[in-house]
């Protein structure tokens, strides 16, 4: 066995966390409070234990929201998307 990290933003999953600049990460509930106003999209990760023979590519996407769902911890990470009227995408 081995664990694995699995991104989901909106209806997709990654094996790596996808798209946002990392400057745009808000680090705590409290930044994410300051920008309440500002539009900001969330990834969650999932931390699984997966089989040594595992294979993203090849896992049909139930099977994903199923282990997903089962997944030893879950971590939610907060982007912001518009700053000061500027897409940072």
């Amino acid at each position: 066995m081995k664990i694995i990290h699995l991104f989901q933003f909106k209806n997709s999953f990654f094996r790596k966390i996808p798209f946002f600049k990392e400057e745009c990460r808000l680090d705590s509930l409290n930044d994410l409070m300051v920008y309440d106003l500002m539009n900001t999209e969330k990834v969650s990760e999932f931390i699984i234990e997966v089989h040594d023979d595992f294979i993203f590519e090849d896992t049909p996407r139930e099977d994903l929201l199923w282990m997903c769902k089962n997944a030893r911890d879950t971590i939610e990470h907060y982007f912001a998307t518009t700053l000061n009227d500027y897409d940072v995408i």
